[in-house]
């Protein structure tokens, strides 16, 4: 198996300039062949066009995890949940108006269209052919196969590259590197919507979960029920979601299953038009919305749900600073997104740790850490498998095997891991927490004017991001800050610990005869085990 490109990399921040025997490169997200995962089939057509992102670096690193850490420390009150505001974060850590202004110049000069800027000016999107490209960077792009991320899914059409990128010098001292290169969005007009709103649950209910079950089961219907209910009033929950859904298939949902009064998402298309719907896009939404169903909704979307689109899209969404939770589930593993990828979906998640967000990612379903969950400014999901009692109880809960967890390859063990794990090999360690993803208990969704049952953390992680809106509901009904990010009071706190239900059965495994165990207190397949949102919401400082 050949390793993707190797670059001067330090564990959590990209070195400015790349390591090469003829002189300095530019680090790059363009993957090399990868056996099952990038097929290599030669020169790219030199006619043909790409999309691609080059990315900036966050000024002031060391001031802005400073101030982070001491936004979440309990012991200074002067600090403590005093976020920062988008325009403050801008002033102090964005990337200077003149070095994107310069990147430009030189890449409008190779007769590249600059297609837009992100709103931290973290990233810049620009285009033109294979030719323009490989004459700009001294490189050859080639044209590549990627395995397809959904299960059954046709092999996508990418870029690779076997030669390193040798911009100019100046361009190199700019920049944090092109991130991805890829084919063109599709241009296609997105088909309108059809059937009506279907009100009646699924036949055969009892054969999958329903939202009703799930919130029993993590404590979130009590506090729907307590005081007035607290039901993510006043939130803003945020979704990064390639393509896009049907709202017909979304009330269909939320009305047969008794949630009547769920409006549609706001809809923030952050790129090209969207020209299709995605089943992923569709049960993120839906969940997300049925555990906190008075929340206003707001799904980022990307024209696709390659990883150009994807992180545009979670960049933008976390650039915008509007909503208190935000939660994907569009990942690839972590060992098949080269490092630059990686490290800019952290730059982003280290905004939203500022900005006082809770970043909720699904854990993956490999049993290996997935991108961008192994992120420490990111709490990762996991998943169990939930059995029900005869009265609709938790009867019992353990790791399911397919929980993505382990060591990440990208970044060390932040401080409140250290004497948490034990064995983490100097690397973070994840799962954060966990939640029911198993496929001997499948949930159910609405696509396209049908029901179906699916499985994964691809539920596990909206259910946990509704289940924070409601948490911060009540937070704001007591005139108290949102949480932000989590992962701190979760590592270092006993009562937020308390406020999960250890998982300490089962193990994950990822096909070739490795995985973890389950335990008493925190472990890989679990985190912390599954939340108990009404204890949750008493324990947090």
């Amino acid at each position: 198996m050949r390793s993707l490109s190797v670059w001067c990399v330090a564990p959590l921040a990209l070195a400015a300039v790349g390591c090469g025997d003829d002189g300095p490169v530019l680090p790059s997200g363009l993957p090399r062949p990868l056996a099952g995962v990038y097929l290599d089939f030669g020169p790219a057509p030199e006619e043909d066009r790409f999309r691609a992102l080059i990315g900036f670096p966050t000024r002031d690193v060391p001031g802005l995890e400073s101030a982070i850490e001491d936004m979440y420390d309990p012991g200074k009150p002067e600090a403590f949940r005093k976020y920062m505001s988008v325009d403050t974060w801008m002033e102090r850590h964005a990337p200077s108006e003149s070095d994107i202004a310069a990147v430009e110049a030189w890449l409008t000069q190779h007769k590249m269209e600059i297609r837009r800027r992100s709103k931290n000016r973290l990233l810049l999107e620009f285009a033109g052919t294979v030719e323009q490209f490989n004459t700009a960077f001294d490189t050859e792009l080639r044209d590549f196969e990627r395995e397809n991320p959904s299960k059954g899914g046709k092999p996508l059409r990418t870029f690779g590259a076997l030669d390193p990128l040798r911009p100019p010098q100046k361009i190199i001292d700019l920049t944090s590197g092109v991130i991805a290169v890829d084919v063109p969005a599709d241009t296609e007009p997105l088909p309108g919507e059809a059937g009506s709103i279907e009100k009646t649950p699924p036949e055969g209910q009892e054969q999958g979960v329903t939202p009703a079950q799930i919130a029993r089961a993590y404590a979130i219907d009590k506090l729907h029920n307590e005081g007035q209910g607290y039901r993510g009033q006043g939130v803003k929950l945020g979704l990064v979601v390639g393509a896009t859904f049907k709202t017909r298939d979304l009330q269909s949902f939320w009305q047969s299953f008794g949630i009547t009064s769920r409006d549609n998402p706001e809809v923030v298309a952050t790129a090209d038009p969207i020209s299709t719907r995605y089943l992923e896009t569709t049960l993120d939404t839906e969940w997300a919305g049925a555990m906190a169903p008075e929340a206003e909704l707001i799904a980022y979307e990307g024209p696709d749900a390659r990883t150009l689109s994807i992180l545009y899209a979670w960049n933008e969404a976390i650039a915008a600073g509007e909503v208190s939770v935000l939660s994907t589930s569009f990942a690839h593993r972590e060992e098949t997104e080269a490092a630059p990828i990686r490290h800019q979906y952290h730059e982003a998640a280290r905004m939203g740790a500022a900005l006082g967000m809770t970043i909720v990612v699904a854990g993956g379903d490999s049993a290996r850490p997935d991108v961008p969950s192994s992120s420490p400014y990111v709490t990762c999901v996991g998943g169990t498998r939930l059995e029900f009692g005869g009265d609709g109880e938790v009867a019992r809960e353990v790791a399911w095997s397919g929980s993505g967890s382990g060591r990440s390859r990208q970044f060390e063990t932040p401080w409140w891991q250290e004497g948490v794990v034990l064995d983490a090999q100097g690397r973070r360690a994840v799962s954060d927490v966990a939640l029911n993803a198993s496929g001997d208990s499948t949930y159910w969704l609405y696509y396209l004017g049908e029901w179906e049952r699916r499985s994964g953390t691809s539920f596990a992680a909206p259910v946990f991001a509704g289940l924070m809106a409601t948490v911060n509901s009540r937070r704001l009904a007591q005139d108290k800050p949102v949480v932000g990010w989590l992962n701190r009071a979760l590592y270092t706190d006993a009562k937020v610990q308390a406020a999960f239900r250890d998982i300490t059965e089962g193990k994950t495994d990822d096909g070739n005869g490795e995985g973890f165990s389950a335990g008493r207190g925190w472990d890989y397949p679990t985190g912390w085990g599954a939340p108990l949102a009404d204890k949750l919401a008493e324990a947090l400082p």
